[in-house]
């Protein structure tokens, strides 16, 4: 007699994983403004880093921290809007209370960071969206429009990438 098969054993990340694809396919789908909005809304970030580089490279002050100080502020303001898109999700999908702590956290990351020297600013406002994108893509259990989480990566990684362009302008500041 034969043994009968047992089926593979599937880990907590991919049952979490597969959930997640479920939830999601009964969402609305993401709208197209929805990513002409998220890629419009990096392009502060680069002027910011243009002026930034030019007023470096020209010796010039007077675009150095401004650029900079555009660049910190707007990476607080964005890192603090991704904490309350994840508060509407916890609140349209009845999470637990933990959900609205993961909720602030952006925001209470992002406020002190400005009070940083701007090496370890731009250093701290990456590590903040880089946390952000793992709680949001790897850790997240709310359900989501299909392409949220596509595109949250996509922003979030050419956001963390700006802030490592940021670096050594921050070096030279």
């Amino acid at each position: 007699m034969r043994p009968e098969p047992q089926p593979p054993e599937i880990d907590q990340a991919t049952l979490r994983r597969e959930f997640r694809a479920l939830q999601d396919l009964h969402q609305p789908p993401l709208p197209a403004l929805a990513w002409r909005l998220g890629w419009a809304g990096l392009l502060p970030f680069f002027l910011a880093l243009g002026f930034w580089a030019w007023g470096l490279a020209d010796a010039r002050p007077d675009l150095v921290g401004p650029a900079q100080n555009a660049f910190l502020f707007y990476s607080a303001v964005i890192l603090s809007f991704l904490g309350g898109l994840r508060w509407g999700r916890v609140m349209s999908a009845g999470g637990l209370p933990s959900g609205y702590v993961l909720a602030v956290l952006p925001s209470l990351w992002a406020f002190p960071a400005l009070f940083l020297p701007p090496l370890q600013a731009v250093m701290a406002l990456g590590i903040g969206f880089a946390l952000a994108l793992w709680f949001d893509t790897r850790a997240d259990t709310l359900p989501a429009t299909p392409g949220f989480r596509q595109m949250r990566r996509r922003l979030s990684l050419v956001v963390i990438a700006a802030h490592l362009l940021a670096l050594p302008l921050a070096w030279q500041s």
